[in-house]
């Protein structure tokens, strides 16, 4: 009887470890310049038992907050209309469009997640996108549930009272995307699968880079992904253009007019972290102008 109780008390204090485990260094910035405060929060975009929980610092900072900003606005129906715009909108299928070897190199793969799976159901998405969903398909087939936390920021918000919004639109997101030829998505799909053939534990290496909180560490792993092969230099390079520093400088300038629209509001900005690591970030962009910006602990 002793023993059955011992075990139920070690079952509870492991429940109990477990549901504490989670973000112990948060990237959340504070942002000054005069009078003015606001917050920057790096968020990853996937859905985890260990992102489920708002760090104490980040809650703080929205309690403080008059606003909060994700990168789209996380209602239900944008989110739906997203989804629809990761179409294609000719009557190819796939394997009309992608060469047979990559086609069934992508589907060996995704079986290899699950052997129930193969691309039908992707057949009318669009090239760039079925890479995006074939890179993060474990995890969501492990946590189908899940939200990503920055729908965790945006419900938390809107129950304190705060207002909350986008910085850019759903059509501004997936255009940027759009501006990759069918070449040229082709080859990310291929870049794609030779890194996760390689390196099939990439999204649980970097979970666990983002609740560590080291921006170095953070920033050599993504650097590491990139760049590797001279094949994909090109498509590297617009990659980091197009989805990083063209919307990091188009954040930052609409983050600027807010700012001077409303002088007396303070915000929190929650973005994907990489918008506020490196050169050419927001971060940076902000440091720059002359703010003073420094991580919370």
């Amino acid at each position: 009887m002793k023993l059955l109780k011992l075990l139920t008390l070690f079952l509870i204090f492991t429940i109990l470890a477990a549901a504490n485990e989670g973000i112990k260094n948060p990237f959340l910035w504070e942002v000054k310049k005069g009078e003015q405060t606001f917050y920057l929060f790096g968020t990853m975009h996937l859905g985890d038992p260990l992102l489920q929980t708002l760090p104490k610092a980040l809650k703080v900072a929205i309690d403080k907050s008059d606003e909060v900003r994700t990168e789209i606005p996380m209602d239900a129906s944008l989110q739906m209309k997203s989804a629809a715009l990761l179409l294609r909108s000719d009557d190819k299928s796939l394997q009309e469009i992608i060469p047979k070897p990559l086609y069934q190199r992508t589907e060996n793969y995704i079986k290899q997640i699950n052997p129930q799976l193969n691309l039908i159901p992707f057949d009318k998405m669009k090239v760039w996108a079925l890479s995006t969903v074939t890179s993060m398909l474990e995890n969501q087939l492990k946590h189908p549930m899940l939200e990503a936390i920055d729908s965790q920021i945006y419900a938390y918000a809107q129950s304190m009272g705060k207002g909350v919004g986008g910085i850019e639109t759903v059509e501004e997101q997936i255009s940027a995307m759009d501006t990759f030829s069918l070449d040229e998505q082709i080859m990310g799909l291929e870049s794609t699968l030779d890194y996760l053939e390689e390196n099939g534990d990439f999204i649980e290496e970097m979970k666990s880079l983002y609740l560590l909180g080291d921006e170095k560490k953070m920033m050599a792993f993504i650097e590491g992904t990139m760049f590797k092969l001279e094949k994909y230099q090109k498509f590297d390079e617009k990659f980091m253009q197009v989805l990083l520093y063209d919307r990091n400088r188009r954040m930052a300038q609409r983050i600027e007019s807010l700012l001077h629209k409303q002088l007396t509001q303070r915000y929190l900005f929650a973005f994907g972290v990489m918008h506020f690591l490196g050169k050419q970030s927001i971060v940076d962009h902000f440091e720059r102008q002359g703010y003073r910006v420094g991580r919370v602990k």
